[in-house]
């Protein structure tokens, strides 16, 4: 082994030995009694008892600051993850700042300024309003609100198939061509019989 991967490989083991293992936050706490209405369990009802973590560590992403939960036992195989240029993905250290933040709103925001079209069509809002650019909005449509998007997607291919159907309208008129009918072809044979 090289000094550098002798370093990278003794700076994961250090990362592993001073990991402060933590709890992801959850719905479930002791005591949290369950319903499910799919099991017919009549008066009983089941109750959380004990909750066991798995032993989770954070890690931050060393350019967007984005913190991520995994399973201790996962940390040497994370953090040896680089990049293509080479430098490392994540880091155990918390870099003390903000993961980047985004100012775009998704679509279904209440502030967008089709909101009264999309209440006529009776599609949901979203508080959503930090997306970072406009291929992550169509993202977060497509995965958060794919029915919504769908809906979207419908309504703007038609509008653009209309468009279309005005501009071939517009060029006809613009060029004197109204619908003709095609004249009649006649060959030269056909002329030669009828005489």
């Amino acid at each position: 082994m090289t000094d550098t991967l002798q370093d990278d490989e003794r700076s994961i083991m250090e990362a592993l030995r001073d990991a402060k293992i933590v709890d992801v936050p959850s719905e479930l706490k002791e005591g949290t009694v369950i319903q499910d209405d799919t099991l017919d369990l009549g008066d009983e009802r089941m109750t959380v008892i004990e909750l066991k973590n798995a032993g989770y560590i954070y890690v931050w992403d060393t350019r967007t600051h984005k913190i991520a939960p995994i399973l201790r036992y996962m940390l040497p195989e994370v953090m040896r993850r680089r990049r293509p240029d080479g430098s490392y993905i994540w880091t155990d250290k918390d870099p003390k700042k903000l993961p980047q933040r985004g100012t775009l709103k998704c679509l279904l925001h209440k502030d967008s300024p089709n909101r009264k079209e999309y209440d006529r069509m009776g599609l949901r809002t979203c508080k959503k309003s930090n997306i970072t650019n406009a291929f992550e909005v169509k993202q977060h449509m497509s995965k958060k609100h794919p029915k919504e998007w769908q809906a979207l997607e419908d309504q703007r291919k038609e509008r653009e198939r209309q468009e279309d159907r005005e501009f071939q309208r517009t060029l006809y008129e613009a060029i004197g061509k109204k619908e003709e009918k095609a004249p009649l072809y006649v060959s030269d044979k056909d002329k030669a019989k009828i005489k």
